[in-house]
């Protein structure tokens, strides 16, 4: 990582330990060997500084080059994930799913969501798009993207997901969705799969009305 973007990171790790939204994640038993579900704790989420400001080159399935910025002025929720994952990542998609049918016509139509690959190997645009299309997920609201692995790491490190590469290929992972607001500052989290849809639905419903209130 450069200076910048350590200094950057510094400011998230600290204004998280200071204004922590969400509850502690349930304590879950290690995986047996080869196992490939959310079996890493996550860590603190962040929420001071704005996630734009970290330089981190994506690329979508319809391999266009992005920024995590590729939404701003918009809710966001982003998270991780990998195409060949069995049962984490489906759920994580469906959970997020599940979020997005839980609200208004009106912030339905503002929220978007960015999705980035732990295994930029495998994920190529070819294959995210098929997962996307695959998972009901290929719409204009969703970019899948992958970075190059430096930028996986800093990026997980950012957004407080644990992550480990197994030997046969499948990944542990900690699964943490996060709600960015239009700025691109921490605006809520969920760090274990199966959270109430209403927890991130409320506060982008609220995103959604201060553009209403500011106008």
């Amino acid at each position: 990582m450069n200076r910048r973007t350590c200094l950057l990171l510094a400011t998230l790790v600290l204004g998280a330990c200071q204004k922590s939204r969400s509850e502690p994640p349930t304590p879950r038993p290690e995986p047996a060997a080869g196992a490939s579900h959310d079996s890493l704790p996550a860590s603190k989420p962040i929420e001071d500084a704005s996630l734009y400001e970290l330089s981190i080159p994506l690329v979508d399935q319809d391999d266009r080059s992005v920024g995590l910025d590729t939404f701003a002025g918009k809710p966001v929720l982003i998270s991780m994930f990998y195409g060949s994952c069995p049962y984490a990542c489906p759920l994580l998609l469906s959970d997020i799913k599940r979020v997005l049918a839980a609200l208004s016509p009106e912030a339905k139509n503002e929220v978007r969501v960015l999705l980035v690959s732990f295994d930029p190997e495998r994920d190529k645009p070819e294959a995210l798009k098929q997962l996307a299309g695959a998972h009901h997920v290929d719409g204009p609201g969703f970019r899948l993207t992958s970075a190059p692995e430096p930028k996986v790491r800093e990026l997980a490190a950012v957004l407080g997901i644990k992550y480990r590469k197994l030997e046969n290929g499948a990944i542990n992972h900690s699964s943490v969705v996060t709600l960015l607001d239009r700025q691109g500052h921490v605006r809520a989290r969920v760090d274990h799969l199966g959270e109430p849809a209403e927890t991130l639905a409320r506060e982008i419903e609220a995103i959604a009305r201060e553009r209403v209130t500011s106008r």
